[in-house]
């Protein structure tokens, strides 16, 4: 078989998928995603108490008023994500298949059915071990720069540091941990440029040679890879994105786009 795509929605994918697709000769046999759970208002008040606890609760609650306050808050923060275009399409190419769990023994059925050669990963939940052993092989494009910056939000903690070196994605093979396995390819941004530019053409170039590396692999192309030393950087989660870091981010960003530079 050939590749098993699993991503999340969005126009950039869908155009990325289509792409990938066309690119190696209708080699995407699948698309998945998993179910998007909506955030339950016990989940809500769960974070609001461990805000309280932390103490704080009010600063968060400032943080997030300012940040709607601000115009710029829903580009900037769009500005990581996006990406020049590939060819536009009002659908999908391959076949789509919705999961409620991506992790979950059904999931892990219908890939074992499939035997895919290539499992490639743009966003969603992080894989484990039964799901990432029924491919030959599994690469992840990560949008941060590796080791430095590692988990669901490592390029916006590199620009909430100023870091702008260590902007950039890594492609990867995935392993059992987050953002660990070994690298195959980095690109780092060309920071000389305004924010939404040098976001749009750092994901676009990183998804051209996502679609080259999957090429490579399916005509059976060993492609070397260097070991990470975990050591060396720090992994963000999505429980740290807190509106006091959102709020830091967007006030980098629109400091960046009026003066030139971070």
């Amino acid at each position: 078989m050939g590749i098993v795509f699993i991503t999340i929605y969005g126009d950039s994918e869908k155009a990325f998928v289509n792409a990938l697709h066309k690119e190696t000769g209708r080699g995407v046999d699948l698309v998945l995603f998993e179910k998007p759970k909506p955030r339950r208002l016990a989940g809500r008040f769960r974070s609001a108490m461990t805000a309280a606890r932390a103490g704080t609760f009010w600063r968060e609650l400032w943080f997030g008023i300012l940040l709607r306050l601000r115009r710029e808050t829903g580009a900037v923060i769009r500005y990581f994500r996006e990406s020049s275009p590939f060819e536009s399409s009002p659908g999908y190419d391959p076949e789509t298949l919705e999961v409620e769990d991506i992790n979950s023994e059904e999931t892990r059925a219908i890939l074992e059915r499939l035997s895919p050669d290539l499992i490639m990963v743009l966003g969603g939940s992080v894989l484990r071990h039964p799901v990432i052993q029924t491919a030959k092989k599994v690469v992840n494009l990560h949008m941060g720069f590796s080791p430095h910056y590692r988990g669901a939000v490592a390029n916006q903690f590199a620009v909430l540091r100023r870091d702008t070196e260590k902007i950039g994605n890594t492609i990867h093979y995935v392993t059992n941990g987050v953002d660990t396995g070994d690298i195959i390819a980095r690109v780092q941004a060309d920071t000389t440029k305004p924010p939404a530019d040098m976001f749009r053409e750092l994901n676009y170039e990183t998804r051209k040679k996502y679609i080259d590396i999957a090429k490579r692999i399916l005509a059976g192309e060993d492609v070397p890879a260097q070991k990470q030393d975990a050591g060396a950087g720090d992994f963000f989660s999505l429980s740290e994105w807190t509106n006091e870091a959102r709020y830091g981010v967007v006030s980098n960003i629109v400091r960046w786009e009026r003066n030139g530079r971070l």
